[in-house]
């Protein structure tokens, strides 16, 4: 069972912000607070999702004809005249031919998926959605309250071509803000979120985790994708308008995200998305 990121990776902060948060009552549901910042920047990229964009070509078909190659104009419009009529059916079949291969690849393609949890689940699966971090320390710096300087860790910092591509995929946008709140004293750097329509706000670097889990199949992706976009929403709002800090249960996953487009087996009969990994057991 796969838990969103920013709950798997809490780490233990470096300093007492200018206002205190009230800790969990619940160490183990509890989330993070301010990362442990790197002093000396980053080593060599240890990224597992340090590939880069796949990208997708096709072939264009073109005809092998060496001879009596006659543009269209010529045979069907008042353009050069064909010699003969031999050479005037090679073409026109040579026409055809390529004509009917062009259009090919467009009857094959399957229909364009309309963006939401679906079309990010297919992207996954399919390998077409490689997240990467990023990576220049030059912009993982932070000034501290005295000063210095250090470096953020950079799994909160989704590249801007992966948070691009995700909010295209979630039919969203990206927004850029501090990953965990600005205190008092501090400038930290900015990490790429996306706005849901929905008004959902969550770090695109919490998805980013899911791209290596698409063996787990369609229906367990679902329900990871859609924990982690609730739970990171709910971080969000608290680092943006403070408040109780959020908590979960062990396997929340919370209700389908607004305005898309859920498989009717994927809802249980609460109105939540189901979790395939906490079925047939007592949690």
């Amino acid at each position: 069972m796969k838990i969103a990121m920013h709950t798997a990776m809490a780490l233990v902060p470096t300093r007492t912000p200018a206002v205190p948060r009230q800790p969990s009552s619940s160490p183990a549901t509890a989330g993070p607070t301010k990362p442990t910042a790197h002093p000396t920047g980053p080593n060599a990229s240890t990224d597992p999702f340090s590939s880069l964009f796949q990208k997708l070509s096709g072939g264009t078909a073109t005809s092998g004809l060496a001879t009596n190659t006659v543009s269209p104009t010529s045979i069907f419009g008042g353009g050069a005249s064909v010699t003969t009529v031999a050479a005037a059916a090679a073409n026109s079949s040579a026409a055809a031919t390529s004509g009917s291969a062009a259009m090919a690849p467009a009857a094959a393609a399957a229909p364009a998926q309309s963006p939401g949890i679906g079309a990010l689940v297919s992207a996954i699966m399919n390998g077409s959605f490689q997240p990467t971090y990023v990576t220049d320390p030059s912009q993982l710096q932070e000034t501290t309250s005295v000063g210095t300087t250090d470096t953020m860790p950079n799994f909160y910092y989704a590249s801007d071509a992966t948070a691009k591509q995700l909010a295209s995929l979630l039919g969203g946008t990206v927004v850029q803000r501090t990953a965990f709140g600005q205190d008092q004293g501090w400038s930290e750097p900015l990490a790429n979120f996306i706005q849901l329509p929905n008004g959902q706000t969550f770090n695109a670097a919490d998805i980013a985790y899911y791209a290596r889990c698409g063996s787990q199949g369609s229906a367990q992706l679902t329900a990871d994708l859609t924990g982690a976009i609730n739970e990171g929403s709910a971080w969000t709002n608290y680092y943006t308008n403070g408040g109780s800090m959020p908590t979960f249960p062990t396997g929340y996953v919370g209700p389908p995200i607004t305005g898309m487009a859920y498989p009717v087996s994927s809802i249980g009969g609460d109105g939540n998305v189901v979790n395939p990994a906490l079925q047939g057991t007592n949690t």
